[in-house]
């Protein structure tokens, strides 16, 4: 029975890591999307939460069916805190890019595995394993060299991409720490508060091309939902610290999206810190299948 239990943590821990892996590529093109839409912070905003909505929503109707008001109104508390970071986080970070480059806001949001382990350690006493700190000391060098000071300092940009990593970092131990909480309808309230917010501070609502459309759709379909779901579904079945350290991933991720798809090249500096960031968590997650430890080790 011991050796079924541990069988099952294993592959529930495996899946957790797939998918957060696949969130840092999906949530990376996030980035991309902001360059490819040259508008207001509220009407991108608002066009992307609204298609966001409407995937998100479509997938948990099918999956909860008339479940789903209930589960809403069930969630409690702790269902509010994660909505709310959610929130704030995705609305941060779109505002955070259109006020610094990709590179810069994704590597800031890097710095995420300090602070979610800090929060975890402070509020749950789960505190991380050695192999996840020595690898997240690693990535830590890699942000540094991917961040180097600039001679203005820090600007809005950093300042807004440093809020929403502190909003992230809240919800991935919010969630970790209440995993019998639905994340799907969770997910889905997130984006809809993210529209009702954008409302009021929309300019161009109705001024969008055809092309905006599509680009739009693509923002909610590929870097908000299929983001926001793999990740809040993942990281409730591994560690706080091991879900923000596979989402360091997120930032040399973001960085070669924007530059494949506009051109925006990033530094030298870039690709060394982003590669030791990458060495880090693969390494990690590589040593992780040959652990027998089980996931309260993580």
């Amino acid at each position: 029975m011991i050796v079924l239990h541990e069988q099952a943590l294993r592959a529930s821990q495996s899946k957790g890591i797939a998918l957060v892996a696949l969130s840092t590529v999906t949530w990376g093109s996030g980035g991309l999307f902001v360059r490819l839409l040259p508008l207001d912070l509220g009407t991108v905003l608002f066009w992307r939460g609204l298609f966001a909505a409407i995937f998100i929503g479509a997938y948990v109707l099918l999956r909860f069916g008339r479940r789903f008001p209930g589960l809403v109104m069930a969630m409690g508390r702790q269902g509010i805190l994660i909505t709310l970071c959610s929130t704030a986080s995705t609305i941060l970070f779109v505002a955070a890019v259109q006020h610094t480059s990709v590179a810069n806001a994704f590597t800031i949001l890097a710095a995420l595995p300090f602070v979610a382990a800090a929060i975890a350690w402070l509020w749950m006493g789960e505190r991380p394993s050695g192999l996840t700190m020595t690898a997240s000391a690693i990535a830590f060098v890699g942000i540094i060299i991917m961040f180097r000071p600039t001679a203005g300092g820090p600007n809005l940009g950093d300042l807004l991409a440093l809020c929403g990593t502190v909003a992230q970092a809240l919800m991935t131990v919010a969630i970790r720490r209440n995993r019998s909480v639905e994340i799907l309808p969770i997910a889905w309230l997130s984006v809809l508060l993210s529209v009702a917010i954008a409302i009021p501070l929309a300019q161009s609502l109705w001024a969008l091309t055809p092309r905006d459309y599509a680009v739009a759709a693509g923002f909610g379909l590929i870097a908000v939902a299929l983001g926001q779901v793999l990740y809040m579904t993942g990281s409730a079945l591994i560690p706080a610290p091991l879900t923000a350290l596979i989402g360091t991933m997120e930032a040399p991720l973001a960085a070669l999206w924007a530059w494949i798809g506009i051109g925006e090249v990033p530094a030298a500096s870039t690709f060394i810190g982003g590669g030791i960031v990458l060495a880090s968590v693969l390494g990690r997650l590589l040593l992780e299948r040959r652990s027998f430890y089980p996931l309260k080790h993580g």
